[in-house]
């Protein structure tokens, strides 16, 4: 019984919180991850010194050294709070709670506050201890989702300033790169000249600016992703230049992944005597990255500058990734098909070499 007035207490006082804390702005006092622990075999450990997956992680705080401070939780997944062992909330993503309150409603100066959800990764959960900010601090100390859309803005600046500049330098291969209709033209024109020119200088600005525009389109899903997506974890930025960083970081390592493409489909159409193919496979790849996920990217910024939030249509964006990886996959056998005299079958393998095998560990990485 007693147990149950704690919660309902708590339950009430968290409404009443929420309520009267709505709209406020808060700096933080104290982050309070690095004294997470772990229950193991009857004691407590560190958190950061546990492996394997971790569902519910201890603190505790001396409610007298924090008067009028306010204890916030918050999660990309539902989590439940205890408070010495009282259960004071459950499925929520985001908790204000007074710790003066909190040392009234458990009647104790010392607060062992436990956060619980299915599985708890770094990144995915933040613990701090807040105060209320006066108007000035708040004028000087901007959000993070403001820094966040400042970022979105000035990479959308660059990447279009740099698309201007390769139109400069070379309108027709733009335009070659940007006809989204030969991407699904069975019939291949005459670009044996651009095929046998796929590493010079222009065509490795557009692999550049491709890496770039794949980067800004990831980082920007990467923000609003549910805590088990581990790739997005490790990409995760709360200031402006923290973001910038993660852009270039990105990015690199995508510009990376093109060189080992060029690799992969001019050796292994080497291997299958199939060297014909092989300029034709990877400008087409090229083409489908620029053409239909530069489509993809300004419908990204246009929603997330309008304040879109929704963890959905991110998730979902994401998955289209994989739809269209898919469907190319499909597609470029068929191209291929009318461009070689080989059987289906060592087309096949060939595809599966360059193609599938690839596409299904970008789906490992990006969905584990």
């Amino acid at each position: 019984m007693k147990a149950t007035s704690h919660f309902l207490i708590a339950a009430l006082l968290t409404l009443l919180s929420a309520t009267a804390l709505l709209g406020q702005e808060y700096t933080v006092l104290k982050d309070l991850k690095a004294e997470w622990q772990v229950s193991q075999d009857d004691r407590f450990e560190p958190f950061q010194k546990k492996t394997g997956e971790v569902s519910t992680v201890y603190f505790w705080i001396e409610a007298a050294k924090y008067p009028g401070v306010v204890l916030h939780v918050s999660s990309t997944e539902p989590v439940s709070l205890f408070v010495n062992g009282q259960l004071a909330a459950q499925h929520s993503t985001g908790l204000y709670l007074k710790i003066d309150s909190l040392r009234k409603v458990f009647h104790a100066p010392v607060l062992q506050v436990g956060v619980h959800q299915t599985r708890i990764k770094e990144g995915g959960l933040q613990t701090t201890l807040e105060t209320v900010s006066d108007a000035a601090s708040t004028a000087i100390v901007p959000l993070q989702f403001s820094s966040f859309r400042d970022f979105a803005i000035v990479g959308m600046m660059i990447l279009l300033t740099m698309l201007v500049i390769i139109i400069k330098l070379n309108p027709k291969l733009t335009s070659d790169y940007f006809s989204i209709t030969k991407i699904f033209s069975m019939r291949e024109g005459e670009e044996s000249q651009v095929y046998s020119r796929i590493t010079s200088s222009t065509n490795v600005l557009f692999y550049a600016y491709s890496s770039l525009m794949l980067g800004y389109y990831l980082i920007i899903i990467f923000h609003f992703l549910p805590a088990h997506y581990s790739a997005a974890l490790a990409f995760q930025a709360t200031t402006f230049w923290e973001a910038m960083l993660e852009w270039t970081r990105l990015s690199f390592i995508v510009l990376t992944l093109f060189f080992l493409k060029i690799v992969l489909v001019y050796g292994l159409a080497f291997v299958f005597g199939m060297r014909e193919v092989s300029g034709i496979h990877f400008f087409n790849w090229v083409r489908l990255l620029l053409g239909v996920f530069g489509v993809l990217t300004i419908i990204l910024f246009l929603y997330f500058i309008t304040h879109g939030q929704r963890e959905g249509f991110y998730v979902f964006l994401l998955s289209m990734m994989s739809w269209l990886l898919a469907g190319w996959t499909i597609l470029i056998l068929l191209k291929l098909q009318r461009a070689m005299g080989h059987s289906m079958f060592h087309l096949f393998s060939y595809i599966c070499a360059t193609e599938l095998i690839p596409f299904l560990i970008t789906i490992k990485v990006l969905y584990n």
